[in-house]
């Protein structure tokens, strides 16, 4: 009864601490408003190559986000090979500034969500961002945040083995969670840097940058090749 009631205990001043390290992590909106870029200096800049500048100023910059692991902003770029470059020479920017001056150099539209800015040739297709229409939540998936996912150029089938991994060893109970790539697209590749997101979310990110569907059959993740439909 004793170990009962510590063990009791112990999970509600958990949970205490998670819901304290939400309400103290800033928005993506308030950060890419907030953060502010002293020197932003692009010559002939690929659109990847000024993503990954302004992520990494962002995460040195973050002073208003406590959590060390929630610092900083995401950026999703869907699609690639794109030839335009962008030159850009400013100062004293804030984040969100930074990002519309080079989406608009290379003709990309841009979207602040929950967890991180995408950036796309169009949003026509999926007018409802993640905060409309949240991926789908397998058991208790959502509870199992990631501290960091980086891809370089990772197949699908590669990056659902290291969810499938990352989900046992972050969940109490280890036991993670099941994810199936269905035949037809597990060559495809992706790039990705995230961080303190749910693996929901994470898998939503990969999914559409790899060109599947994510659902659940109530036992599994699936990633379904849109192309196969």
């Amino acid at each position: 009864m004793k170990t009962l009631l510590v063990a009791s205990l112990v999970l509600a001043f958990s949970g205490i601490l998670t819901a304290q390290q939400a309400a103290d992590t800033p928005s993506v909106q308030q950060k890419v408003e907030k953060i502010i870029l002293p020197t932003v200096k692009f010559q002939d800049a690929t659109i990847e190559q000024a993503l990954e500048y302004i992520r990494v100023k962002s995460r040195d910059l973050d002073t208003i986000t406590q959590p060390p692991a929630a610092k900083g902003v995401s950026f999703v770029l869907r699609g690639g090979g794109l030839t335009d470059t962008i030159s850009l020479d400013i100062k004293d920017v804030p984040v969100i500034e930074v990002v519309r001056y080079c989406a608009e150099r290379v003709g990309l539209q841009y979207r602040v969500e929950n967890h991180a800015v995408v950036l796309a040739a169009s949003f026509e297709e999926k007018p409802a961002p993640p905060a409309a229409t949240p991926p789908p939540v397998l058991g208790s998936a959502d509870q199992i945040v990631l501290p960091t996912v980086q891809f370089r150029d990772a197949t699908i089938a590669a990056a659902a083995e290291y969810f499938k991994a990352k989900s046992r060893d972050l969940d109490p109970a280890k036991q993670g969670v099941n994810i199936v790539v269905k035949p037809g697209g597990a060559d495809a590749r992706i790039t990705l840097d995230l961080r303190n997101i749910p693996l929901p979310y994470a898998l939503s990110y990969a999914a559409d940058l790899s060109g599947h569907q994510l659902s659940t059959d109530g036992q599994s993740y699936l990633l379904t090749p849109l192309k196969a439909e």
